[in-house]
């Protein structure tokens, strides 16, 4: 499974999640300190990138299926990285929320010609094993692009971030041609209505409730830590995400294959409960060393959260429709994208506190637990034939 092409794509994956990465803790001090925008303007601007790409998400695997998938990871990376390049141009907040609306689009593209390409490429028996590869190169980013990011903006600012990450972008883009004009399957419009594939729809459901916690807290992690106090290096939210890329890195590496062995049901919970109990931690106790167990904990239950959900969503969709399911299912990636940063900083908008925000998250996860289990009571997932 692992040939070549495969590690091009995931390579060409890599490169974006990183320069992306590179956003996360210092595009919402971009946004506090240069454009004096406080916790909603962070939520917001963070928040549209994930509305922009969840709503043409579906559309565009509808797409790929027909038309095949370079065109989307090429194409969606040049994209956003041409709209990034110009985020430090002109110091408004709503000249970068048209910015961000932009790279969410090419985002959605992106994300769709990978991942998509990667399952093409994958036996029916080592779904999991290929999505857990695949999500590789978004973790190695959420954990090497904040460290890079914050070295690059102490150094030289928000500008040269930025450009580095465009820069990163277009690499990605051209790797992006690694992608195979033929998917192997005959290409047809898909004959279902609407706007989500319905395999997608109970498994998104639940992905948003995993993720909504996350992303929220790397969007306030770098605040908050500076809000902690003691020094520079407290305040850096770097070496957190290091610690949590790491973790996530070794079981994705190790342990590949066990959200197949496991199957679903069984994985899921395993994700749910210490994805809930991270971000409790992180709530409750608040210190730096309680932000590194509560990371440490939390990225056990996001190495497997994402593998398990997608073999729900494999086994009911048929393979000539892969394109649109896998995208349809993205969409609540995006949706947890645009309502984590957005939510959570109402919460500490009202609250004052960040640590509130992570513990909504935590029950959010204990919601998404309970939805699994109602979900996979009594039923087997097996591959569908193709």
């Amino acid at each position: 499974m692992v040939t070549p092409r495969f590690a091009l794509i995931t390579l060409s994956a890599l490169a974006y999640f990183v320069g992306i990465g590179m956003l996360l803790p210092t595009l919402p001090r971009y946004v506090e300190s240069e454009l004096q925008g406080g916790e909603l303007a962070v939520g917001l601007v963070a928040g549209v990138f994930g509305v922009s790409a969840g709503l043409v998400r579906p559309w565009l695997g509808r797409l790929g299926d027909v038309y095949g998938r370079r065109i989307l990871l090429v194409g969606g990376s040049l994209l956003s990285g041409l709209a990034i390049l110009m985020y430090p141009l002109w110091a408004s907040i709503p000249f970068l929320i048209g910015l961000r609306i932009v790279s969410g689009l090419g985002e959605a593209g992106t994300f769709i010609g990978a991942a998509v390409s990667t399952q093409d490429l994958a036996p029916d028996h080592r779904r999991g094993e290929a999505a857990s590869y695949f999500s590789l190169a978004v973790y190695v980013g959420v954990g090497l692009g904040p460290f890079l990011g914050e070295l690059i903006d102490k150094r030289s600012g928000f500008t040269a971030v930025a450009t580095v990450t465009a820069g990163l972008l277009f690499v990605s883009s051209i790797l992006g041609f690694a992608v195979p004009n033929a998917t192997g399957i005959e290409p047809r419009q898909s004959k279902r209505k609407g706007f989500l594939h319905p395999a997608s729809v109970a498994p998104g459901l639940l992905l948003a409730l995993s993720l909504i916690g996350f992303i929220g807290y790397t969007t306030f992690l770098a605040l908050y830590l500076d809000r902690l106090g003691g020094g520079e290096d407290t305040g850096s939210a770097g070496p957190v995400f290091i610690l949590y890329s790491v973790i996530v890195i070794a079981f994705r590496l190790f342990l590949a294959d066990l959200p197949d062995r496991l199957g679903p049901r069984r994985s899921g919970i395993l994700a749910f409960l210490f994805i809930s109990a991270g971000l409790g931690m992180v709530a409750v106790w608040g210190t730096l060393v309680g932000v590194y167990v509560g990371t440490a904990i939390l990225a056990c239950g996001m190495a497997f959260n994402y593998p398990a959900l997608f073999l729900l969503v494999m086994a009911k969709s048929e393979a000539s429709e892969r394109g649109f399911a896998i995208a349809s299912f993205g969409f609540f990636f995006d949706a947890a994208g645009a309502l984590g940063p957005l939510v959570l900083g109402l919460v500490i908008f009202v609250t004052g506190q960040e640590r509130a925000a992570f513990g909504a998250g935590a029950l959010a996860a204990l919601v998404g637990l309970y939805g699994l289990l109602r979900l996979t009571a009594g039923q087997t997932y097996t591959e569908p034939a193709a």
